[in-house]
């Protein structure tokens, strides 16, 4: 049985992954998401980009940072470099702390810069820089 993941699209034109995290949000699921497509062959040949759009996330009750940290080793495994943009809701402060959670993990255990924006279209525009 394979891991959950969330919904992944990979644009034809430029290997870029669009990633819906809906629902709760979940380490591993990041993780395993990550990892498919790392093994992407049209990601891996094209700008190595990923716009992540949150707008439809929540925390579970029962979400701790430290898992995080669980799966940081394995993200430093498959991790390439390139530039990730994750899209939260302007209004949604605990989903927005943890994207900045996530941000300082890349920028201190991984070769890939994350950035955060409250609109697909500002993101859009910094990963096509």
């Amino acid at each position: 049985m394979a891991e959950a993941k969330y919904a992944i699209r990979f644009d034809e034109a430029t290997g870029r992954a669009h990633v819906d995290i809906s629902g709760e949000i979940a380490p591993r699921k990041i993780l395993n998401t990550f990892a498919a497509i790392a093994m992407n062959n049209s990601w891996a040949a094209g700008d190595r980009s990923v716009l992540w759009q949150a707008q439809a996330a929540r925390l579970p009750e029962s979400f701790e940072f430290a898992d995080i940290f669980q799966a940081t080793p394995i993200s430093k495994a498959i991790t390439r470099p390139g530039k990730s943009a994750i899209v939260v809701k302007k209004n949604e402060a605990m989903i927005a702390k943890v994207a900045r959670f996530y941000q300082s993990i890349a920028a201190t255990s991984t070769n890939r810069n994350l950035e955060i924006f409250f609109n697909a279209k500002d993101a859009m525009d910094w990963l096509d820089q």
